[in-house]
């Protein structure tokens, strides 16, 4: 009955990423982890008193977010019972780990394609919290996600590709997307 900022956990081996995400999360209780070490160790030291609402794993690989996912679910932990998980990844048109991709072989964990963006990470974590409050005058309906993302596993990139401090820059003959 009392509110409390959201606690999050966010594992990536980015520092960029993570202190773009630190940052977008400014007002919530973020911890943030660079390793799946330090990752398992917070999950084991969670106190009962401060629950954990939401992870943000940023990982390309589907078995370190399927191993946590069987980690958090493991525990028992009355504090970690309503942790939701929320993968964000580069998609790509190559399927090498053998998944489905948009979907995770571990429940509670959802998928959203990289680059995250503020405003739909904040519509994610309201919905999973079950509250009706959007941003977006026109709701996408699930269908129309999932037609996105899967339009974007599909793009072919032609071009340079440098990555500098943990950030794709993609260039196209005179544009930089």
């Amino acid at each position: 009955m009392k509110p409390h900022p959201l606690r999050i956990l966010i594992y990536s081996q980015s520092t960029a990423t993570l202190a773009l995400l630190s940052t977008m999360f400014d007002g919530f209780l973020v911890t943030c982890v660079s390793s799946m070490q330090d990752t398992e160790a917070h999950l084991e030291s969670i106190d009962a008193r401060h629950p954990l609402d939401f992870m943000i794993l940023d990982d390309q690989s589907e078995i370190h977010v399927d191993n946590l996912a069987r980690l958090l679910h493991s525990l028992k932990s009355i504090a970690l019972q309503d942790t939701k998980i929320i993968h964000l990844y580069t998609p790509t048109t190559n399927n090498l780990s053998g998944h489905t991709p948009f979907q995770s072989s571990s429940r509670g964990v959802l998928k959203m394609t990289k680059p995250p963006r503020k405003a739909r990470l904040l519509q994610t974590l309201a919905g999973l919290k079950n509250l009706s409050h959007r941003i977006d005058p026109h709701p996408a309906t699930d269908v129309t996600k999932a037609m996105e993302d899967l339009m974007a596993a599909q793009r072919t990139l032609y071009g340079n590709v440098l990555i500098a401090e943990g950030l794709l820059l993609l260039i196209f003959s005179d544009r930089l997307l």
